[in-house]
């Protein structure tokens, strides 16, 4: 059974980890995906092998290429039901080996960006009165990690701001939520070249001590499962909620 068939999306940060896997997913249940994303040879490669997947070259923090992708969609599909905002990044630094630029550019993308997009798209479903907006955040949003304070902000942020868009849109019947993903393996577990999820700390602490009960990192895929649910039909009554994807770590501080 295909649970997102006819469903038109909008995917962020589609080139690669939880926002490939989530387009691929969403594909697969009879979706036809915009994918956006900065990297255009990874979006092409994607459509090529899910044709249900149209490549939107873009940098979410370049707001007029985000009006430009909804009003393409508009016209080829007369409507958008679901919006994923899940484009993000992180700067790994202390407080006093931060900069405003780094603060603010990451605003920028993980943040301010989902705002735009959303106010630009909800018009639409308010028009049809249906919509499911997902927005990805982080168990940094929850707990505290000494390096990416802008990030962990941006994080906390969204999840402000999905809970008062929850409320605001539900009487046009738009259904909003949150995925916090834990250690999920994807190109955001690299940090200076390494794997984190393959260090020794990360093996002994979170693994073989169980600090995650679950023992390991996520996957991509197991967040776009999430993140499907919360977009489908079979989501009628849940709104303004955080959904943790993290093996059970954040539990277990």
């Amino acid at each position: 059974m295909e649970t997102l068939k006819d469903r038109i999306a909008i995917v962020t940060g589609a080139s690669s980890g939880i926002g490939e896997a989530t387009a691929r997913r969403f594909a697969q249940e009879g979706a036809t995906v915009v994918a956006l994303a900065r990297r255009e040879e990874r979006l092409m490669h994607l459509s090529e092998e899910c044709p249900s997947v149209e490549p939107f070259p873009c940098d979410v923090s370049d707001h007029a290429g985000l009006e430009r992708c909804v009003q393409q969609t508009i016209e080829r599909h007369s409507k958008i039901d679901i919006l994923v905002n899940n484009a993000g990044f992180s700067y790994y630094e202390r407080c006093e080996e931060s900069t405003l630029e780094h603060w603010r550019e990451t605003m920028a993308v993980n943040l301010e960006a989902m705002y735009v997009l959303a106010r630009l798209i909800v018009t639409h479903m308010i028009t049809r009165r249906y919509g499911r907006i997902v927005n990805v955040s982080s168990i940094q949003s929850l707990a505290a990690d000494a390096t990416v304070g802008a990030y962990a902000a941006t994080k906390g942020g969204i999840n402000a701001w999905s809970r008062c868009l929850a409320v605001d849109l539900a009487e046009h019947n738009i259904l909003v939520n949150v995925v916090a993903p834990g250690c999920v393996h994807t190109e955001m577990s690299f940090v200076n070249g390494a794997d984190e999820t393959q260090s020794e700390h990360f093996q002994e602490w979170y693994v073989r001590q169980r600090k995650i009960p679950l023992a390991r990192p996520g996957s991509a895929e197991e967040v776009a499962n999430a993140i499907l649910f919360l977009s489908g039909d079979q989501c009628t009554y849940i709104t303004g909620q955080v959904l943790v994807v993290d093996g059970g770590l954040t539990i277990t501080f």
